[in-house]
């Protein structure tokens, strides 16, 4: 990965998951907002823990193409909707999400009814997007600050937050 926020050591956004291994254990949703948690991907049987959570939609940000990727988008959507859960796919490759991902994302989380549980595979990507699309309500220390609360380092798109709220006050953006 190249790009001006990051080094070869330091991913822009990352959880601690060592190299290789998938995230294991319960499903454990961060709360990032009211009405938005964080999370690994979840495996087929607990879509149902997600509804019985209280969440009402789904926002999954892993691309099909993915090593180790079961379920893929098709079929999380439909065993979504199987648990009456609304269901979106935004997908990112890599650990630097383009603008048209965090309006994807900003969309999604605007549209879906909440509470909306978003994953990738650790929920990294997640974090950055969601980091990236709050940058017009809260300050980048406050969005920096939340997602390291929730296990999650953002601290790489620091400048691309500060870049993305100055298109925003300049009426620069969609959003």
């Amino acid at each position: 990965m190249v790009n001006d926020n990051s080094t070869p050591d330091k991913p822009i956004c990352t959880k601690d998951t060592p190299p290789g291994t998938l995230p294991s254990g319960p499903l454990d949703p961060a709360y990032l907002s009211a009405d938005i948690a964080i999370g690994r991907a979840p495996a087929r049987e607990e879509f149902s823990d997600l509804k019985a959570a209280g969440f009402k939609s789904i926002i999954n940000s892993r691309m099909d193409s993915e090593q180790d990727y079961s379920p893929l988008s098709a079929e999380s959507g439909l065993m979504a909707a199987a648990h009456g859960l609304a269901y979106r796919h935004v997908p990112v490759e890599g650990r630097n999400p383009l603008e048209k991902d965090v309006r994807a994302f900003a969309a999604a989380a605007k549209e879906l009814p909440g509470p909306i549980y978003a994953y990738c595979r650790t929920g990294g990507r997640s974090a950055g997007l969601w980091a990236l699309a709050s940058v017009g309500t809260m300050s980048t220390e406050a969005i920096t600050l939340k997602c390291q609360e929730a296990g999650y380092d953002v601290s790489g798109l620091k400048a691309k937050m500060d870049m993305r709220r100055n298109l925003i006050e300049d009426g620069d953006d969609e959003d």
